[in-house]
Formats: structure tokens, sequence, C-alpha cells
């Protein structure tokens, strides 16, 4: 999944009329991959956004480094007093990982963009 010209990729969305930060990442994040990842979180935590979602469809290989960057943004987010939400469907080979680990019990795992955006504060008014 991983483009040998340009590696892993994250790209970063405010969506829901900017109650939510979307980081959609694809390629395989290890050891050497992981800073893109890093990237694309911090970008979205730096916002005022009630909820940041990481969308992992797109992504091949998610190594430990990798699960410790969504454990790092989820304590943080979590210590303002904001939402983070991992969005990979029960078919994705990292749903297994996520299950395998434990981390569905620390992370907030849904299986789609739209079930991770419904988790977001609406606008008043």
């Amino acid at each position: 999944m991983t483009n040998p010209e340009t590696g892993p990729w994250t790209r970063v969305e405010t969506l829901a009329e900017g109650q939510a930060v979307l980081v959609r990442v694809g390629g395989d994040i290890d050891q050497g991959t992981v800073a893109t990842l890093d990237e694309g979180l911090a970008r979205a935590t730096a916002t005022s956004a009630p909820l940041v979602a990481v969308d992992l469809h797109e992504v091949g290989l998610l190594a430990s480094v990798g699960l410790s960057s969504l454990i790092r943004v989820h304590q943080r987010l979590g210590e303002d007093g904001r939402e983070f939400a991992v969005v990979v469907d029960a078919e994705h080979q990292l749903s297994r990982l996520l299950w395998t680990t434990a981390l569905t019990r620390i992370l907030t795992v849904v299986p789609s963009v739209d079930e991770a955006l419904a988790r977001a504060p609406r606008n008043p008014g």
C-alpha cells in the first residue's frame, strides 16, 4: 500500500462544521515511516475540534510504533476532554490487530467514518 516513490501519507480534513477533524492515513506505518503518521496526528490535535478521528482503511501494516502513536493521541485528547476514534472495519486486518493487542478496550474503534463523525457534538443553533 505504500507508494515506493512517496511512502506513506496522511491527509488531515476538518469535517462536521469544525466539530471533528479526520486524519486519513495510507501505506505502511513502521519505525521508518511513523513520523508521517505523527505529523498528521499533530496537525489534527493542534485544532480545537472536540473529536479527532483517524481512518486506517488504507493502511496495510501498523507496527508497534504506530500503535504507540495512537495511544499517545488518545491520552492527550482525553486529558483535554476531547474524543479520539479509530476507524477500521471489522474485516480489515488491523481490526484483528487492535483486538489481539486489547487496544479495543482503550481506544474507541468504529467501522466507518460516518460512525466516527456521529460521535462529534452538534453545532448549537
